[in-house]
């Protein structure tokens, strides 16, 4: 391997690493409304890495982006079933919350606080009916799913009790439980189990991520037809690639892979629709976004400079 080549490869990991803490730490605070809205039907909602703001783009034109929050730390971002609003998280001076946002300008509100027993809250995903959010938070150590109304009451931890730690929720299509990452203390997450919104019982989906996935990095999402997951996995070689798992056979596949780009890291995936992946990728030494077929087939350049996007509405 080259000098250059060397290096090219020790920046990527550290900023997927650099990535990792500011999506899931404490600290800093942030500030107020958005600057720049655009008029949005249907895109991407993302943030970049340099600014951590909440950003749009609309599927009519990928290249013109609106920004609608300023000074903020914020991280995942995902919109409504009817692409009105946007829910993220973001860093406070107390530690971090769920915040809202119009994805057609407006202030962001807070959503939901952390506080001694519900910490580091990240990755809120609505409801199909837009009535809830699930999310990541820690709890007494551990990672734990949590959901809570629209309004930001109604808080409960859907899982309870066990040895397992649960993350990265995605709503099953009918609202009536959602899917998480699971694992056991230092073992990363390497089981896929859904749990029921009404008990928060589990049940185990697979307790492997097949030969090549070792473990759940960053998000797992239920394709809308209910059918597939795609989640991105760390692979044996220390980068993540983009795998899916079809939820009736369990069989899980391998989305993509470089021949040339070995050191690349495929990350943050979602669904443009039941047909077509999205997921972001440092390949190239840039972050930008990329659709693939489930199958690896046909992928394309979506939108550049971007990080943790998400596709919506997809109805």
């Amino acid at each position: 391997m080259t000098p250059g080549r060397v290096a090219r490869r020790v920046l990527s990991l550290l900023g997927l690493a650099l990535m990792a803490c500011d999506a899931f730490g404490g600290g800093g605070g942030g500030g107020g409304g958005g600057t720049s809205p655009i008029a949005f039907a249907k895109g991407f909602t993302y943030v970049r890495k340099d600014d951590r703001n909440v950003y749009v783009a609309d599927e009519s034109n990928f290249q013109t982006v609106g920004v609608l929050t300023t000074g903020q730390t914020a991280s995942t971002p995902s919109l409504s079933p009817d692409g009105k609003q946007i829910v993220f998280a973001r860093k406070t001076a107390a530690g971090t919350e769920l915040a809202l946002v119009p994805s057609s300008g407006g202030t962001a509100s807070t959503l939901l606080a952390s506080n001694a027993n519900v910490a580091n809250v990240r990755t809120p995903v609505f409801s199909p009916d837009g009535t809830k959010v699930a999310f990541t938070f820690d709890s007494a150590g551990a990672a734990a799913v949590g959901v809570v109304d629209a309004t930001g009451s109604g808080f409960a931890k859907l899982n309870s009790g066990g040895s397992l730690g649960y993350a990265f929720p995605s709503w099953y299509p009918d609202g009536s439980a959602v899917l998480a990452a699971a694992g056991g203390a230092g073992l990363g997450f390497t089981q896929v189990e859904k749990l029921d919104l009404g008990t928060g019982a589990p049940t185990n989906i697979t307790n492997t991520l097949g030969t090549e996935a070792q473990a759940i990095v960053n998000r797992l999402v239920i394709s809308p037809d209910g059918t597939q997951a795609v989640f991105d996995a760390r692979v044996g070689s220390g980068v993540s690639r983009i795998f899916v798992i079809d939820l009736a056979t369990k069989k899980v596949t391998k989305a993509n892979d470089y021949t040339n780009d070995p050191g690349a890291n495929d990350t943050f995936p979602g669904w443009k629709s039941s047909t077509e992946l999205t997921f972001g990728s440092d390949s190239g030494g840039a972050d930008n976004v990329y659709s693939v077929k489930p199958d690896g087939t046909a992928r394309s350049l979506l939108l550049p400079n971007a990080i943790e996007a998400w596709f919506g509405p997809q109805k």
